[in-house]
Parts: structure tokens; C-alpha cells; sequence
């Protein structure tokens, strides 16, 4: 097998396992490029992201530019002399310029079976609206949005049951399998299979306002957000002037008005039928079952939520 030369782009914990796969292998790992530290929390400490965290123990060549565009940062990527550049949620754009450095080019991992979910959450995306399978695809970039031209793609089942992270580790795995295949197989030598662009939707990035509940909404779906926005950034309703996240939550066979309290066990009524949460999490306090939550919290059924 060939020995490449190759510059790894990533930021989120999505990235991880393919790095491992790179820093294990025979492969020369020039760097990597991660997101600079942020300010964060309370305190507004300063956060390094996962993969720059990750390189760090492992004593990689860590660097973290603002921007790729300048006329330095190409020059100095130029003299790597790279092989291949791997891009997985990195964060920043690459401008024409980086995409044509590498000999064999630049491979992005996306969470998603292309064209189906281009975009910034396509994971959370295909949880929303009830996907039956979703996958992971390698690309060869271009400078279009997800539009490159694929080299390999895998499918899994999503679980009705597992939330936002649970789905993205096992995509994550899934990957860097896939990118062990890419490189021993040589697939970036041969014809790859261009996007059918008409297949082609989007994964808008989450907005805040979508994550409040609506209870109008079907309980299926409501259960499905809930599945998608945990751990962050939760779907939500309000009670006693608090945000109330639902972190894991079931679908009942009840029909009642959409955000009406109909049992004890809070179970909630939706467009169809109604949920039961499972899991929750009162705004400034640490998530709790359901039991311990309505020991500090009565809402008496006959309610209606915001």
C-alpha cells in the first residue's frame, strides 16, 4: 500500500476516529488544522475543540488560523507538498486555491447518503423527518456545497430510540472505516460517480427558534426533534417562567389538545396522539428522570403548556 502524505481539517468529535485511523497508519500525517480556541461557558474560559485536544495528546502539529485565504497560509500549505487533504466538520470554507494543492485532491466525509442532506446538520436533519436509514459519503471537493463527486458511501438503520450523539458516533465509526477502504483500495484513482443534483435537498443549520416544541406538531416528530436536539441544544417548552428541555421522551396512543397535561405521568398531547417524557432538564439544574422531576415540579394534569 502507498504512503501519502496528507493534511487532516476538522474541529468536532465527528472527525476523531478517522484521525485515529490516520495517525495509526503507515500514512504521513503532515498536521492538522482545527478551529481556533473559543471563549466559553460562564468564566468564558478558553475551548479547544475536540480534535485540536485529541492532537495535542497525541503530539501532532496542531494549527489554528482564522482564515485560510490569506496568501501566507497557501504558501505554507503549498510547501507541504501533500498527497491528499481530509476535510471533516472543520468549519471553514477552503478556497480554490487549498482545493487544488493536493495531487489526488481534497476528500470531505459528510453524514449523509448524497445528494440527500447537503448542508451544515444533516444528520439531525434526516433524524427530523423520520429517515429510515442515513450513511456517510467521501467526496472529492469542489466549490460548491456538498456537491463533489462521490468516492464511497456506507448506510446504517437510525433508531428510533438513540439521540443526536449516539447517531453521530456511529456514523464517526463508520467513517473512518470507510477511509481505510478509500486509501488501501486507491478509489480516489478511479471514476467516481458524480451528484444527481435533482435528488439533491438541504440540512439547514438548527435555528433556536425551532427547538421550542410544537405541540401542534405530530408526537412522532415532537419525538424526533427531542431525539435530535439531545444533548444540545434540547428541545424545550416553558413552565413557571423556566425553560424546560425533554430530553428523551416516548409516543403514547392518546389523543388530546396539543400541550395539555393528560396523566399524571406527564404525558403531553401533540397533533396525534401525545409523548411521555422521559428525561428532562429544568433550566439551571442537572437533567433528571421524570419521577424526580414531578417531585419538584406539579403540574397538575388539565395543564396547558406553553
Amino acid at each position: 500500500m502507498t504512503n501519502f502524505r496528507i493534511l487532516f481539517l476538522g474541529t468536532a468529535p465527528f472527525g476523531i476516529p478517522t484521525l485515529k485511523k490516520i495517525t495509526t497508519s503507515r500514512h504521513e500525517l503532515i498536521g492538522v488544522y482545527t478551529s481556533p480556541p473559543k471563549k466559553a461557558n460562564r468564566g468564558m474560559k478558553i475551548s479547544k475543540s475536540p480534535v485540536a485536544l485529541y492532537a495535542e495528546d497525541n503530539n501532532l502539529n496542531v494549527y489554528s488560523p482564522k482564515e485560510l485565504r490569506s496568501i501566507e497560509e497557501i504558501k505554507f500549505i503549498k510547501e507541504m507538498n501533500l498527497d491528499f487533504i481530509i476535510v471533516i466538520a472543520y468549519g471553514l470554507i477552503l478556497p480554490e486555491e487549498i482545493l487544488n494543492l493536493p495531487k489526488y485532491g481534497c476528500y470531505n466525509l459528510h453524514a449523509s447518503i448524497l445528494p440527500r442532506w447537503r448542508g451544515a446538520a444533516p444528520i439531525q436533519r434526516s433524524m427530523i423527518e423520520g429517515d429510515e436509514a442515513t450513511g456517510v459519503t467521501i467526496m472529492k471537493m469542489n466549490k460548491g456545497l456538498d456537491t463533489g463527486d462521490i468516492a464511497l458511501q456506507d448506510k446504517l438503520k437510525i433508531n428510533i430510540s438513540e439521540n443526536y450523539t449516539e447517531l453521530e458516533t456511529r456514523l464517526s465509526l463508520m467513517g473512518a472505516d470507510l477511509f481505510e477502504i478509500f486509501f488501501k483500495d486507491s478509489l480516489f484513482k478511479i471514476n467516481m460517480q458524480k451528484q444527481d443534483d435533482n435528488l439533491a435537498c438541504y440540512a439547514e443549520k438548527i435555528s433556536k427558534q425551532e427547538t421550542k416544541i410544537d405541540w401542534k406538531e405530530d408526537a412522532i416528530k415532537i419525538v424526533r426533534r427531542i431525539n435530535a436536539y439531545n444533548p444540545n441544544p434540547g428541545a424545550w417548552f416553558m413552565w413557571n417562567n423556566k425553560r424546560v428541555k425533554i430530553l428523551k421522551a416516548i409516543e403514547v396512543d392518546i389523543d388530546a389538545e396539543p400541550g395539555k397535561i393528560v396523566k399524571e405521568d406527564l404525558s403531553i398531547g401533540c397533533g396525534n396522539k401525545s409523548i411521555r417524557p422521559l428525561t428532562l432538564k429544568v433550566e439551571g439544574k442537572q437533567s433528571c428522570g421524570i419521577d424526580e422531576f414531578l417531585l419538584g415540579n406539579k403540574i397538575s394534569v388539565g395543564s396547558i403548556l406553553e
